[in-house]
């Protein structure tokens, strides 16, 4: 086994245990994170996002989205299992309100980095021009890389990632406002994998 497939094996064997004791210090705390996220927060799998330098504001919102009964299921991408690993459900439970800001801030200062990936060039067209049709841009302008925008990047965020947020937010698996529910979910499936491709296509 490789020695950084035996990084993330102990990550995710310290995940529900170290990161849900309420005196975990942050230097232990980002360290699990990074086990699945990447060094520094910069994701190298398909299906993780990348958190460092999105908003402070978007991280700690999304961290807390998982008590609201957003999907929690992960992969673990030493076996390929899909079967749940780490339930980021009970890893925020097992976080203080201040721990949660902590790591928001401490990812928020981080610089972001996209995702070097093959991409559909001719979908990634069709997606751009979906972006710019459907309201999209309205908050994740200039296709979705300003972090101040407070709606997370998703301009080079990981392909895998990007399609199953979409699907999962159509689905209404995950709760948002209705000025982003409404268009996706008048898009077909053709239509949320083009926009995957967009997004995915800035590098």
């Amino acid at each position: 086994m490789k020695r950084s497939m035996k990084l993330e094996v102990l990550g995710l064997s310290l995940l529900l245990g170290s990161i849900g004791t309420a005196h975990a210090s942050m230097a232990a705390l980002v360290e699990t994170c990074n086990a699945c996220h990447g060094s520094q927060g910069i994701s190298t799998h398909n299906d993780i996002p990348t958190i460092a330098g999105l908003a402070e504001a978007n991280l700690s919102e999304q961290l807390r989205s998982y008590l609201d009964g957003r999907p929690a299921k992960t992969v673990n991408h030493v076996t390929g299992d899909t079967s749940k690993q780490g339930n980021m459900t009970d890893i925020v439970k097992g976080l203080s309100d201040d721990q949660i800001d902590e790591l928001a801030a401490h990812y928020a200062e981080l610089p972001y980095q996209p995702m070097k990936q093959p991409f559909d060039a001719a979908l990634a067209k069709a997606g751009q021009k979906l972006h710019e049709e459907s309201g999209c841009k309205k908050c994740h302008s200039e296709g979705g890389s300003v972090a101040e925008d407070e709606a997370s990047i998703l301009a080079g965020q990981p392909k895998g990632y990007l399609l199953t947020a979409l699907q999962e937010f159509k689905a209404g698996k995950r709760s948002n406002d209705e000025k982003m529910n409404k268009p996706l979910i008048a898009m077909s499936d053709a239509d949320l994998k083009a926009l995957a491709e967009y997004y995915a296509s800035q590098q």
